[in-house]
């Protein structure tokens, strides 16, 4: 008995010191105390809004030092403005959504010049200084949510279908989306059978979004695709207001809002493809991390996260994401 005890006992020293040893290790990392600069694309949806939380959340649990994240507003001059401060400012990475791909690329060269390292998150930019970009395959995205829904036409509207389309084209990684989409489904049930009662671009906000879909609503249509989510809220509304109960939503999203309406069955919200803010964040952060350890070499040029189909079958396996109020 006494032995086990004794076994015991050096066992919880040995965990202890362990922890303490890996504690020690994280105050005293070269990340620790770094200064980041982000520059967020926007904060006009929940999932933007998550990657901000994230930043702050994790950030701070991995030990950097200040985080200052500053909204872009969908604007690619308000962007630059907030890099060429973050260069005045001395921060030691900037980490980025940009607005404009190849707008940003001059302000970027300026951040090379003073040693300042940048990591792209979400939206791409072919600027050759980049140690990493982190996001998911938006083209695949797309093709998977075409796929969804010739699938649901093949099975419960006889192959056919009609559709309205509320793209978002001022950014390449949200229009790309529309673009693969609709080459699936065009592919799999034959441009014949399938009428577009409207292709818009939405801009960006619920309103206008809601417009669209009443100057619309006269028409029959089987399904709205939405490039983002805001699209989808949109034409929620205005679909719910018109009591139209028929129309299937489908969008790229992830938060309180998409999955509570999932859970509770809503008549129109019926798929979204999610990608996790929590995922995105930290893949970037690791990242960064990895260059202040000097592993900059062992940085792929492209970081790629998982996409996820969630839909009324499996809603519940999400809803643990969901922030209690």
């Amino acid at each position: 008995m006494k032995r086990l005890v004794v076994l015991a006992l050096v066992g919880l020293v040995m965990m202890t010191a362990a922890v303490t040893q890996s504690q020690a290790q994280t105050s005293n990392g070269p990340w620790v105390g770094k200064r980041l600069a982000i520059a967020h694309i926007t904060l006009y949806d929940e999932w933007c809004k998550g990657v901000y939380d994230e930043f702050m959340t994790q950030g701070k649990e991995m030990g950097f030092g200040e985080i200052n994240i500053q909204d872009g507003n969908l604007n690619a001059e308000t962007q630059q403005k907030q890099v060429e401060n973050f260069i005045a400012q001395k921060y030691d990475m900037i980490l980025i959504d940009p607005v404009s791909p190849e707008g940003i690329e001059k302000t970027l060269d300026k951040a090379k010049a003073a040693g300042i390292p940048v990591i792209a998150f979400d939206s791409n930019t072919p600027w050759p200084g980049l140690l990493t970009h982190v996001s998911w395959d938006n083209a695949e995205e797309g093709r998977v949510m075409g796929r969804y829904v010739a699938d649901y036409a093949k099975k419960n509207l006889g192959g056919k279908i009609k559709i309205g389309l509320l793209e978002m084209l001022d950014a390449p990684h949200t229009a790309i989306r529309g673009v693969e989409f609709k080459k699936v489904l065009e592919a799999q049930l034959g441009k014949s059978n399938i009428t577009y009662v409207f292709e818009q671009d939405f801009g960006q906000t619920r309103e206008s979004a809601n417009n669209i879909v009443n100057n619309n609503i006269a028409k029959p249509m089987d399904v709205i695709w939405c490039a983002v989510d805001n699209a989808a809220q949109g034409a929620r509304i205005a679909l719910k207001n018109n009591g139209i109960e028929g129309t299937k939503l489908i969008s790229s999203a992830w938060g309180n809002e998409p999955f509570n309406e999932l859970n509770s069955n809503d008549p129109n919200y019926f798929m979204c493809v999610g990608i996790s803010p929590y995922d995105i964040v930290k893949t970037s952060l690791m990242s960064a991390k990895a260059y202040f350890q000097g592993k900059a070499s062992s940085l792929s040029r492209e970081q790629n996260t998982p996409l996820a189909i969630i839909d009324q079958n499996n809603i519940g396996d999400y809803m643990k994401y969901v922030t209690k109020k």
